[in-house]
C-alpha cells in the first residue's frame, strides 16, 4: 500500500467524482437532446469531440445464421473474445444459484460439493461455435464473469469463492485477488464479485457487485488503490464493465436500470476528468451485460417485467443516448447475461443463462433510424 503522500494523486479523480456526484441526476433520461447536451457543455466543459481519435459510426449487430452454440453446457455466465478472435466462455456445469446457495452474510453454503469437476473455461471456434479446448476443471465453484486482456490473459470471477483470478492464455494461474470463501468489504476481500476489466495501462478494475455495490481499483501488480462505492456514486449491483478508449469506465448498473460512466483515474486518462454521467432508456430494464468497440457501447438487458422487451442496445456515450436496438432474428433472447465484442469489430457475442447458449452477431455498417 502506498503512503498518504503517494496516494493523493490517486484520489484526486475520485474527489472530482464526489464533487460532481449530483450531475448524474441531471442527465438520466431516455434520451439526451441537443439542448440538454449544450447545457452540459456550458456547465462542465464537455465536448462533442470527446473521442476525436477513435469515435466511430455505430455498427449494427445482425444474427449470424451459420453459428451453432455448443450444447449440453451449464449456465453460461460469461463470454469474452481473445486477441485472435476466438470466443471463450465461462460456464457453471452442474451448478446453479438459488436462494439456499448463500446465507445472509454472503457465505457460500455448498462447499461440501467441492469444485466443479468438468472444464469451466471453453474456447470456441469463432466460425462454427465448436469447442476447441477447455480447462478450469476442479477449480471453480460458481463462475460468473470473464474478461480477456490485450495480452490474452484470462480474468475470471467466482462468486462462491469471492475471488478474482488471472490466468495465462493456456490456463496457468498468475494472480488471485480476494480471500478464498471469505466475503468482506475491505480492500483485501470481495463479496460476490461480478466482473473484471483490465485497462491499457494494466490497472485492474473489479465490480464487487452483489453485496458491496462498489468498484475496486488495483494496480497492475494487484495492489489495491481505492474503492468507489456509495460515498462517490450509488450503484445497485454493478454487473458488467467496459473501458472506453478515453479510459472512462462504464458500468452495467443492473438494479438502477442504467449505464453509468466515470473517470476513475486510470493511467492515460484526462488530466481534467469529466463528472460521472448516466444513460437511461425507458426500455432498458435491468442491464446485465456491457461491452464497447471504438467508443460505442453495446448492452443487453434481462428479465424485469412483462412490459420490458429483452434485447440489445447500441449506446452512444457522446450523445448519452440509445441509437439502436437489436436482437436475434431466428427467435428471442430469454435470459442474456453477458456480452463481448471481437477486437477487430467484426462480431459480437451474447451468452444466456437458461437456455444455456451463445449467440453470434455480425457487426455491420447499417444506417440506424
Amino acid at each position: 500500500m502506498a503512503n498518504g503522500r503517494d496516494r493523493l494523486p490517486q484520489f484526486l479523480p475520485v474527489l472530482m467524482i464526489l464533487l460532481f456526484k449530483g450531475v448524474t441526476s441531471d442527465i438520466e433520461r431516455s434520451g439526451f437532446d441537443e439542448n440538454s447536451f449544450s447545457r452540459f457543455d456550458e456547465l462542465y466543459g464537455a465536448s462533442h469531440d470527446q473521442f476525436p481519435d477513435f469515435y466511430n459510426v455505430p455498427l449494427h449487430p445482425v444474427e449470424n445464421p451459420f453459428w451453432q452454440s455448443p450444447e449440453n453446457l451449464g449456465e453460461i455466465s460469461g463470454v469474452a473474445v481473445d486477441p485472435t478472435g476466438k470466443v471463450v466462455i465461462f460456464h457453471r456445469s452442474d451448478r446453479t444459484w438459488n436462494y439456499d446457495t448463500f446465507d445472509e452474510n454472503g457465505e457460500y453454503q455448498e462447499k461440501y460439493k467441492g469444485p466443479i469437476h468438468s472444464n469451466t473455461v471453453l474456447t470456441l471456434d469463432p466460425k462454427s461455435g465448436d469447442i476447441i479446448y477447455g480447462w478450469g476443471n476442479q477449480t471453480f465453484y460458481l463462475p460468473h464473469g470473464i474478461h480477456i486482456d490485450n495480452f490474452g490473459n484470462v480474468w475470471l470471477t467466482d462468486i462462491a469463492l469471492h475471488q478474482v483470478f488471472k490466468y495465462s492464455p493456456s490456463g496457468v494461474a498468475r494472480m488471485v485477488l480476494g480471500q478464498r470463501f471469505e466475503p468482506g468489504s475491505d480492500m483485501e476481500h470481495f463479496c460476490q464479485p461480478t466482473s473484471v476489466a483490465v485497462a491499457p495501462g494494466g490497472e485492474i478494475v473489479v465490480a464487487d457487485g452483489y453485496c458491496n455495490n462498489r468498484i475496486v481499483l488495483f494496480d497492475s501488480r494487484g495492489s489495491p488503490k481505492y474503492s468507489i462505492g456509495e460515498h462517490w456514486i450509488s450503484l445497485r449491483i454493478p454487473h458488467g464493465l467496459t473501458i472506453l478508449p478515453n479510459r472512462e469506465v462504464c458500468i452495467a448498473d443492473r438494479e438502477n436500470s442504467r449505464v453509468v460512466c466515470l473517470d476513475i483515474g486510470l493511467s492515460g486518462s484526462s488530466q481534467n476528468p469529466e463528472p460521472p454521467y448516466s444513460i437511461r432508456h425507458r426500455q432498458f430494464g435491468r442491464i446485465f451485460g456491457i461491452t464497447s468497440y471504438r467508443g460505442i457501447i453495446y448492452a443487453v438487458n434481462g428479465i424485469t417485467s412483462s412490459k420490458i422487451q429483452i434485447k440489445g442496445f447500441t449506446v452512444d456515450p457522446v450523445k448519452r443516448s440509445v441509437v439502436g436496438t437489436w436482437g436475434p432474428e431466428s427467435s428471442l433472447f430469454v435470459r442474456p447475461h453477458a456480452i463481448a465484442v471481437c477486437p477487430n469489430g467484426t462480431a459480437l457475442y451474447v451468452s444466456e443463462i437458461g437456455p444455456n447458449k451463445v449467440w453470434k452477431f455480425d457487426l455491420l455498417q447499417i444506417q440506424l433510424t
